[in-house]
């Protein structure tokens, strides 16, 4: 996950502009097969589908995993693929700010969300009957605690030290990442699973969560687009030589973080919305059931 790759690929890429040559430098287009991530991806896949054969062997699990949940799963773990070993990594690691950015959404926010989308809710509650963690878990998992070390995580690593620093040292930089995706499936879980199951978030307080969140990314995001000043004087020039200077390249980079960002809180937003309108129309059914039809 940081800057050290092994073994890995490059490729040079040169164009033409009407004024001069752009030359986009190898080390920026490198992709990362460093042994962590591949076996960390694998390992996840394996453990999956290990829980796949156990839900159909053992009935006390539940029903079978459905098509769309293993679909879910398998589309978070092209994400996390995706923003950790394809170039985006080595771009973000030395060259622009907005392809961090890029990275930053696909883990905090898609990668994990698909994460929980493809994980079955008895699986979920499953863990909160073991007993090394039934005490612990619901503390962790409670969403007041998620919001703040969601939001935390996400302001903390934006920080110019923390984030140069984790630019430059290998080990703080797999700890960014970490934390980026833990923080992002520990704020979408009490969203998508009906966690703590003790007293689990209804729909208005599901929306109100997301909201939180959806204007934290917000004002970070405008933060970015509208400073005065460099954040990240770590990149220097590189960002020329992808024809963005280095303040039109943080200024994509809020962007990307208010925009994007936002939409994804937002459609989230709306679905908890649909949701809730569908759950209080079972309801209603339920408790006033349309008349027997009468010949």
């Amino acid at each position: 996950m940081g800057p050290s790759r092994s073994p890995c690929y490059t490729f040079s890429v040169h164009f033409e502009t009407d004024t001069k040559i752009m030359i986009i430098p190898d080390s920026a287009l490198t992709w990362n097969f460093a042994p962590s991530i591949l076996m960390m991806l694998i390992s996840q896949a394996v453990l999956y589908g290990y829980l796949i054969y156990t839900a159909r062997r053992d009935a006390h699990w539940g029903s079978a995993v459905r098509a769309s949940q293993v679909s879910y799963f398998a589309l978070g773990l092209l994400l996390i693929f995706v923003a950790l070993v394809t170039p985006l990594d080595s771009l973000s690691n030395e060259a622009l700010f907005s392809a961090h950015m890029v990275q930053h959404i696909l883990l905090m926010l898609l990668a994990s969300a698909c994460l929980l989308l493809g994980t079955p809710g008895y699986w979920i509650r499953y863990l909160y009957n073991l007993p090394v963690v039934k005490r612990l878990l619901p503390i962790f998992t409670h969403p007041l605690v998620t919001l703040l070390f969601f939001n935390a995580v996400m302001w903390l690593w934006h920080v110019p030290a923390l984030y140069e620093g984790a630019l430059r040292d290998p080990n703080l930089h797999i700890l960014e990442h970490m934390m980026f995706l833990v923080a992002g499936v520990l704020m979408w879980l009490p969203v998508t699973h009906a966690v703590p199951p003790a007293r689990p978030l209804s729909y208005p307080a599901r929306m109100a969560y997301l909201f939180a969140c959806m204007v934290s990314s917000s004002i970070l995001g405008a933060i970015f687009t509208f400073a005065p000043t460099i954040a990240f004087p770590f990149y220097g020039a590189a960002s020329l030589a992808f024809g963005l200077s280095p303040m039109t390249d943080q200024q994509l980079a809020g962007l990307i973080m208010w925009v994007p960002g936002s939409g994804i809180f937002f459609v989230a937003i709306l679905a908890s919305f649909a949701a809730w309108l569908n759950a209080e129309d079972r309801k209603g059914k339920a408790q006033f059931p349309p008349p027997p039809y009468v010949q």
